[in-house]
């Protein structure tokens, strides 16, 4: 009798009951009411952003910088958000990526509509962002009026609480495969607050804390003048609004590029046993030793890695990939690795990136399984400091320390002596071919040619793992240390 009495009072608690379904309804109303009826948004204010991923060593803040002009478009009905910006280096001695050294204002265009992401900086054309689509999309939906929308599709729980004499509701939820998020809403049924969390492809499960405060009336609806973030930690956004039109006409529209645009590989054959892995906006490199092959770079995420992996098993289909370089910690160059540790793939990176890269790799991946997750597989990873050489009876493989960049301090650049090819990454990204070179030279481009003459390297060619090819000889005209 007891053991009917104790499952029958189990199933009732886990049963739907009319009067929460109501409540629920109720607080979300409430809450709807009171932000006001919006179903397209623009708002602009100023501030400062910060170069998420970018830091100069993997427990250094992100990168700040100051934010003359920030002005974000967005249309709930076509999942489309557009992020216009306007902003200067912050510290003319900062150090790290995402741009730096940043002469002058830089105008920066960030946008997704539906599948569909893209950049753009100043007067340059489009370029497509296939790697930024879910991360804007979850910005998108972490904006005041967006999680209170997404709450309702996705019957968020409810729950009051009181901290403090203050009384708050959460409202919880998961949106499958993309992200999960608990937003507060205050006493005066505006949200204040959203605690986010999406699988990083570097770091796995990853936090995005949101702070909204001092709310105005704008045209019949509330919205935030201060808007907080902070993502892995560190602050990634400060933001005063100074103006906010609801309701604006919004025409988000991907380019006939970025709507063309896929995950490709193309290969490129550099020498006997050396492929150039090119195709999108981040590049790997193929080597091929006696029994094995390593790979210089994992970049982006699943996507990208995963497509590198399947064309570097078509090259050279009968030998197994034992090693990736990752030539340093930023986000963008690191969130591809997850797949190649999948593949059984030993990590090569700088002793500054090693315990960082370790902890990345082991951490829970559980609001998206991705390729990592899926495998099972635990990552192994090897530092180095100054050099380190693979080496065999086919071809021998030199890595070494860029010292003196202030674009990362674990960078390292993989040399290979008989064919006298030089790869690296970020510290010098080779212009057009007819493009008037920078005056003065960029810092970064000049460490590395000291860091050539220091080590005494015999290059014919780069293979930058962005943009294109160059010689030797046009780097040095670039920097203006032509002979």
């Amino acid at each position: 009798m007891w053991t009917k009495l104790t499952l029958a009072l189990v199933v009732f608690a886990l049963m739907p009951h009319p009067g929460h379904a109501q409540e629920s309804r109720a607080i979300l109303g409430d809450a709807t009411k009171a932000m006001g009826p919006v179903r397209s948004l623009q708002f602009t204010g100023s501030g400062a952003n910060f170069a998420f991923g970018q830091n100069v060593s993997p427990t250094a803040p992100w990168p700040r910088f100051n934010v003359k002009s920030f002005t974000r478009s967005v249309d709930y009905d076509m999942s489309s958000m557009q992020d216009e910006i306007v902003r200067t280096q912050a510290d003319p001695a900062a150090r790290g990526g995402g741009g730096i050294p940043l002469a002058g204002e830089q105008r920066q265009l960030q946008a997704v509509s539906g599948v569909h992401a893209w950049n753009q900086v100043g007067q340059n054309p489009p370029t497509p962002a296939l790697a930024a689509v879910s991360d804007r999309l979850h910005q998108l939906w972490i904006t005041p009026h967006g999680v209170l929308k997404a709450a309702i599709k996705y019957n968020a729980t409810i729950e009051a609480k009181t901290d403090g004499g203050k009384k708050t509701t959460t409202l919880s939820f998961v949106v499958p495969g993309q992200y999960k998020a608990t937003a507060t809403v205050n006493e005066k049924n505006l949200i204040e607050k959203v605690e986010s969390w999406v699988t990083n492809p570097v770091v796995g499960d990853m936090l995005t804390e949101t702070i909204y405060a001092d709310y105005k009336d704008f045209g019949g609806v509330q919205f935030p003048t201060k808007i907080t973030q902070q993502q892995g930690g560190f602050p990634t956004l400060e933001l005063t609004v100074s103006e906010v039109k609801p309701n604006a006409p919004v025409d988000i529209d991907a380019p006939d590029n970025v709507r063309e645009a896929s995950v490709k590989v193309a290969v490129d054959k550099i020498a006997d046993g050396v492929w150039y892995l090119t195709g999108g906006t981040h590049h790997s490199v193929l080597v091929e030793m006696s029994d094995h092959l390593v790979v210089v770079e994992g970049p982006q995420d699943d996507g990208r890695a995963g497509a590198v992996i399947a064309e570097v098993k078509k090259i050279v289909a009968n030998k197994p990939i034992k090693y990736v370089v990752n030539t340093h910690h930023h986000y963008d160059h690191a969130g591809g690795l997850g797949p190649f540790v999948a593949e059984g793939a030993i990590v090569i990176t700088h002793d500054v990136n090693k315990a960082f890269l370790e902890k990345s790799l082991a951490a829970p991946r559980t609001v998206r399984l991705d390729t990592l997750a899926h495998s099972g597989k635990k990552p192994t990873v090897e530092g180095m400091q100054d050099k380190r050489v693979l080496s065999d009876a086919t071809r021998t493989v030199e890595l070494h320390l860029i010292k003196g960049t202030m674009h990362d301090d674990g960078i390292i650049m993989a040399y290979l002596p008989k064919e006298k090819l030089l790869i690296e990454a970020d510290v010098y990204t080779p212009g057009a071919a007819n493009a008037t070179p920078p005056t003065p030279p960029n810092p970064n481009q000049v460490s590395l040619h000291d860091n050539i003459e220091r080590l005494k390297l015999a290059v014919d060619q780069i293979l930058p793992l962005h943009g294109r090819k160059v010689t030797l000889a046009e780097f040095k005209k670039w920097i203006g240390k032509a002979s």
